[in-house]
């Protein structure tokens, strides 16, 4: 069945009502849209960049600067992996630093995804955690640089999930803001559009081994190596297993237990910290991942047999008399003199 097609037809008439010109006004109150113009006028910014990079970059910028967020991190969902997984893109640092975060990845649960999903479904704008470790990211390792609150806003767009902006006010430990916090839902709700289909020319870096050919005792140290304060119960919950199975599963397997490994693993970092210099025992046990430092003299002391500064004092003690014994063979000079016999050590 065809049906006849004219052409357009060309209207004469204005569409404003009573064919007058229009006049441009202003809102009476222009401080009443100027979050509003404000969420517009970076959006649009976003808009006119062609390097999907450059854009991620520019909306944690954004998001700083014209929302008014203190530390941001974004993570988009990349559709290339069966598994819910994570990617980072751009966030914070401790100085208030943008920072590349595109070698940084998590494995989302699906409890958590379908909680990010409802969101706005079940009349909320955004997740709230209240105790939460804040950190600073690397390539490298993860830094605890403090704990308190963190906000989780959903990048939803055509029921998927695009990804997920966290913000935290590690900083300067202000209270949770509603009205920054909602602005953020509303650009959350408007980027989701742009990045859905751009997810593929991001600079990601290449993934590890694919954890479902690791063992579950594998997959729980990779957990650990990227994250040193998760608990056991969070890596579980990852796997999608009970605590109880994960724990005697990787016993079996390793021939310790998970916090035993744990821990191991946190001394070996606060060793490592140390020998690059580092005084501060505190800080160099919480960027171990250690929580108090009554917990860190615990289990130092049980595994090494002494005390954080009985070891520290013995180290200075050593690099003392090493220098005095330099200082003496080399008459002062920094350079071994040939005719001076070494000392025995």
């Amino acid at each position: 069945m065809s049906r006849e097609l004219h052409p357009s037809r060309l209207l004469t008439r204005s569409l404003a009502l009573g064919g007058e010109r229009a006049d441009a006004r202003l809102v009476a109150d222009p401080s009443a849209w100027q979050d509003v113009l404000a969420l517009l006028a970076a959006v649009e910014e976003l808009v006119a960049s062609r390097d999907t990079d450059a854009m991620l970059r520019r909306s944690v910028e954004l998001a700083r600067e014209r929302l008014g967020l203190e530390r941001v991190g974004l993570y988009l969902r990349d559709p290339r992996e069966a598994r819910l997984i994570f990617r980072g893109t751009w966030g914070t640092g401790a100085e208030r630093e943008t920072t590349d975060e595109r070698g940084l990845y998590y494995e989302c649960s699906a409890d958590d995804y379908e909680a990010l999903r409802h969101t706005q479904q079940n009349g909320a704008l955004w997740l709230y955690y209240e105790h939460a470790r804040h950190f600073a990211e690397a390539q490298e390792r993860s830094t605890v640089i403090g704990e308190g609150w963190i906000v989780a806003t959903p990048l939803v767009s055509g029921g998927e999930v695009v990804g997920v902006m966290f913000n935290d006010s590690a900083l300067s430990h202000a209270a949770v803001d509603p009205g920054k916090q909602a602005r953020a839902a509303v650009f959350c709700g408007l980027i989701a559009n742009l990045f859905v289909n751009r997810r593929d020319g991001i600079g990601w870096h290449p993934l590890p081994q694919d954890g479902g050919e690791l063992t579950l005792a594998e997959r729980a140290m990779r957990s650990l190596e990227q994250d040193p304060v998760i608990t056991g119960e969070r890596i579980a919950e990852e796997l999608g297993i009970s605590p109880g199975h994960l724990a005697r599963s990787f016993k079996a397997e390793m021939g310790l237990s998970l916090v035993e490994y744990r821990n191991r693993l946190r001394i070996e970092r606060f060793l490592r910290s140390v020998q690059s210099g580092s005084d501060n025992l505190l800080k160099a046990a919480r960027e171990a991942g250690f929580g108090s430092y009554a917990q860190f003299f615990r289990v130092y002391r049980k595994l090494l047999g002494t005390t954080p500064r009985e070891h520290l004092g013995a180290r200075r003690t050593r690099a003392a008399r090493a220098r005095h014994i330099w200082h003496e063979e080399t008459g002062g000079t920094g350079v071994r003199l040939p005719n001076r016999p070494s000392r025995s050590r």
